[in-house]
């Protein structure tokens, strides 16, 4: 297997080497080369990708971490390898939308949630996954058209992990559009929330500002000012600022009727 260092282009090796590198697939005149770039099955979304070199009618997986070549034996052990690589993806995509349902019910229900933090969260992760699974659905097409007409090639699986890419990358999809559909009610909340905040300072300061006048106006430390001199001139002035915040707050129900 060691010779294969000699036949693959210098190019291609690094390449393979590359744990992140994106999907592709390649062929040469003495070799042909897949790479499926999933995610990996870490708490934390990272690229992981399988490569393999088909010589002949040999069938090699690259090790990344001894950088050595590894011999397969059969087709089948390459559809065992990217068939579990498939399934980690499922099941992450699965588990976002589980995420997002929950926190659909906790938005609904109006219960504390920091929601930003996991829509970004989600968001960004979504995002990462559609592009591999996009272009890895697409190499994954092109390696079929390739060897389906190989004896040994497993047509049905590897079409069955084609399905599953593209199901996959539809449910993707699914969960961006739950995700901004969430958003947008989350920002309506929000906006109906600063509404009412802002209606009732507005009201306040329909009742005080007239009250504010009265009270500056009759706090002018000047001669002359009406009902100075009278006994019961502070009297007459609360009744005036009494009337005054009777005549607003009536105003405004009247005005609240109407409209």
């Amino acid at each position: 297997m060691n010779h294969l260092y000699d036949v693959i282009d210098r190019f291609h090796l690094l390449d393979l080497k590359n744990p992140t590198h994106p999907s592709m697939f390649v062929e040469e005149v003495d070799y042909a080369m897949l790479i499926l770039a999933l995610p990996s099955n870490e708490k934390e979304l990272k690229v992981d990708s399988s490569a393999f070199v088909f010589e002949g009618g040999h069938y090699y997986g690259f090790d990344k971490a001894t950088h050595a070549f590894v011999d397969l034996e059969s087709m089948q052990k390459v559809y065992e390898i990217l068939d579990t690589h498939t399934n980690t993806t499922m099941k992450r995509v699965a588990h976002i939308h589980e995420s997002i349902d929950w926190m659909e019910e906790k938005l609904y229900d109006n219960t504390r949630l920091h929601f930003m933090r996991y829509w970004l969260t989600h968001k960004k992760d979504l995002a990462r996954i559609h592009r591999l699974l996009l272009l890895g659905a697409d190499v994954m097409e092109d390696f079929i058209k390739r060897y389906h007409e190989n004896e040994d090639f497993l047509v049905t699986h590897f079409r069955d992990i084609h399905e599953h890419l593209e199901r996959t990358n539809r449910s993707t999809l699914l969960a961006m559009e739950k995700l901004n559909n969430l958003y947008n009610f989350y920002t309506s909340r929000n906006n109906e929330k600063m509404n009412r905040t802002i209606y009732l300072l507005t009201i306040l300061s329909g009742i005080f500002l007239p009250l504010n006048l009265i009270v500056g106006y009759f706090g002018i430390n000047t001669q002359g000012l009406p009902f100075a001199h009278l006994p019961n001139g502070s009297f007459i002035v609360g009744s005036l600022m009494l009337l005054c915040m009777g005549l607003t707050i009536g105003l405004f129900l009247l005005l609240r009727r109407k409209f």
